[in-house]
């Protein structure tokens, strides 16, 4: 697991309510792209739902926690 997939510890985490920055090609890329295992789990969902799991998936691994009210 890399590092960026590890949980952060509470106080590294960012504030409550962090607004998304812009990202270039290159983050996006590697921050928000699902692995073959991601998608093989996600295809298990409703398809009405997979995206909206996909995005905190993601943004777990990115910011190790979930995003509220984004």
């Amino acid at each position: 697991m890399s590092p960026k997939e590890q949980f952060l510890p509470k106080r590294a985490r960012s504030p409550v309510n962090p607004r998304l920055p812009e990202f270039s090609d290159e983050e996006l890329a590697r921050d928000w792209t699902l692995s073959q295992a991601d998608r093989e789990e996600l295809g298990k969902a409703r398809t009405n739902f997979r995206l909206f799991l996909a995005v905190p998936l993601c943004a777990v691994r990115l910011y190790g926690r979930f995003l509220e009210g984004v």
